[in-house]
């Protein structure tokens, strides 16, 4: 298997809608009701919601790629990142700590063009 940074159309990937469009529209509805659910709460309870919601993507995706970490170690390395503890709490699991490191990265980069430099790809 091939990562996608390896196939001969990177980055150039063409998509056909009529075979994801219902998909694409489902997805977007859901989204613009998680986020307007959000927008109603207060500060706080928004950044609580965006932490978790990370720790959940970042759960998710380790067990897609085979790798089961723990929750807590990852929540510790999101908050580390994010400068919500002081003083930062130890992680242990390298694992944890990269893909704690690798959210906050994607949530401060992702409208950024994807390219083979900010991928890591010489």
């Amino acid at each position: 298997m091939k990562y996608n940074w390896e196939l001969p159309e990177w980055p150039d990937f063409k998509i056909q809608l009529n075979k994801s469009e219902a998909m694409l529209y489902a997805f977007t509805l859901e989204t613009g009701e998680v986020n307007g659910i959000l927008q109603t709460l207060p500060p706080d309870i928004q950044q609580e919601a965006l932490l978790q919601i990370m720790i959940s993507e970042a759960v998710k995706t380790s067990e897609i790629e085979g790798e089961f970490l723990s929750r807590q170690e990852i929540m510790s390395s999101i908050r580390n990142n994010l400068g919500l503890n002081i003083p930062s709490d130890v992680v242990h699991d390298r694992r944890a700590s990269g893909i704690g490191e690798l959210m906050i990265d994607v949530r401060n980069s992702f409208k950024e063009p994807l390219t083979q430099k900010n991928m890591g790809v010489a």
